[in-house]
């Protein structure tokens, strides 16, 4: 294996890095996905989009963007084997900001770190990943047969149309990562399972709270006898429901508490028998669903409130030996044995679990670049989250970060340590990944 590269920027090359990071993070590039011909995700994700690739283009990288603004990429060699960083430039809502230090949108920069929505998730490890790839380039460290290639997504926090377009019209790169996961390498992603579980209007009761399914609801906004109130949570990252206070459980076990009558209500009675006790595996519905992944886990992302129904969006996270059907079978018994027929599911989406071995190449590589890198002994790690590695067969989540569970919360941020040591650590993991083949 090649020899580990030590490397550091000098004050004003960091400092340039870092404003480039800044810049992309003002971006309110939440994906949203309309019905316009010209922005399909939205024009915000499409300004961050163009602000990446022209980062890209001021270092001399051969840029490309589709044609109906719906991806773009940036590359370096002429090689017919391609190394893909899968990035994504989209980022989640900011929830609610009074409980932000400073303005979601507004980045701040202080003496340790980049605060601001996007820090980390993912146009952080965007930026750094560029800046890889301009010392590769610069130090004339790539071979001929090889090609980097930096995807650019921009709908990667819905329903990563934006990748999969990518993919249909180019395939898949020869090997690949993506930057947008957690420290050291994730090499099992659990089941992402998307459900709206819509149940009987609870009568003069209005709730709503919640934007986005894979994020902890910060605040809800509760009516009921006519009072107005507003409850507050902790947001966070919806694959680790258990680092936050979610708003809408934390109402549903207040309002019993002057209102008896409303434990009965099935509402009430499905949060109060499975997600009171602020554990979110629901064991009373899926008994068993654990293996080397880790357990299930649910986040009650949003609940909205209609004439008819209060419905909850619910973000399953379930270990990779179990399947759509499974999880189905067992609500589906469970809401029937319960509610007789009272309660409906649809289910919203799903995506598939991730899986590649620990002794893979690709595993290898990367992991001993980073333990070396961090003078560690650390091993890979399997995690809830969902990545854009499970599109793609030879592909792994590496890094950027040790607090995945900021990613989605009130002051997301990237500290300059972290971002330092990641440029580093992706400057020897593309030197390296060339030898792939050898």
């Amino acid at each position: 294996m090649k020899k580990y590269i030590n490397y550091k920027q000098n004050e004003s090359e960091y400092e340039q890095m870092a404003q480039h990071i800044a810049n992309l993070c003002a971006i309110p590039s939440i994906s949203d996905e309309t019905e316009s011909s010209v922005f399909p995700f939205g024009k915000a994700t499409n300004n961050a989009l163009d602000y990446a690739l022209n980062l890209a283009k001021s270092f001399g990288f051969n840029i490309y963007k589709d044609e109906k603004n719906r991806y773009g990429y940036a590359e370096i060699g002429k090689g017919n084997k391609i190394i893909g960083i899968l990035a994504h430039l989209d980022v989640v809502p900011a929830g609610d900001e009074s409980q932000w230090n400073t303005s979601a949108f507004e980045p701040i920069i202080t003496n340790e770190a980049i605060i601001a929505r996007g820090s980390l998730d993912d146009k952080g490890p965007s930026v750094i990943n560029l800046y890889a790839m301009k010392y590769i380039n610069d130090n004339n460290l790539l071979e001929d047969e090889w090609k980097i290639r930096i995807v650019f997504g921009i709908s990667e926090e819905t329903n990563m149309k934006s990748m999969k377009y990518y993919i249909a019209d180019h395939g898949a790169p020869y090997i690949s990562y993506t930057p947008d996961g957690e420290w050291p390498l994730i090499y099992a992603e659990k089941m992402v399972y998307h459900v709206n579980l819509e149940f009987p209007k609870v009568k003069d009761i209005y709730l709503e709270a919640g934007e986005v399914v894979n994020q902890i609801p910060d605040n809800l906004y509760l009516k009921y006898q006519g009072n107005d109130e507003i409850i507050k949570g902790i947001g966070g990252h919806g694959s680790t429901p258990e680092k936050g206070q979610n708003a809408i459980i934390k109402a549903i076990k207040l309002l019993p508490e002057k209102h008896l009558e409303l434990k009965s209500e099935p509402l009430f009675k499905f949060i109060l028998d499975n997600l009171s006790n602020e554990n979110y595996e629901l064991k009373n519905i899926f008994k068993n669903y654990e293996d080397f992944s880790g357990k299930l886990s649910a986040n009650l992302g949003i609940i909205k409130t209609n004439e008819q129904s209060h419905v909850l969006s619910f973000d399953f996270r379930v270990p990779v030996s179990h399947s759509v059907d499974e999880v189905t079978n067992d609500l589906n018994t469970y809401l029937e044995k319960e509610f007789n027929g009272l309660v409906k599911l649809n289910i919203i989406g799903t995506k598939q679990p991730k899986y590649i071995p620990k002794d893979s190449k690709l595993v290898s590589i990367l992991m001993e670049t980073f333990n070396e890198g961090m003078h560690t002994n650390e091993v890979p790690l399997a995690i809830g989250g969902g990545t854009y590695a499970r599109l793609i067969e030879n592909c792994v989540a590496f890094g950027s970060t040790k607090y995945m569970h900021l990613m989605h919360g009130p002051n997301e941020n990237f500290t300059h340590k972290e971002i330092k040591e990641s440029l580093e650590i992706y400057i020897n993991a593309l030197n390296r990944l060339q030898d792939y083949d050898k």
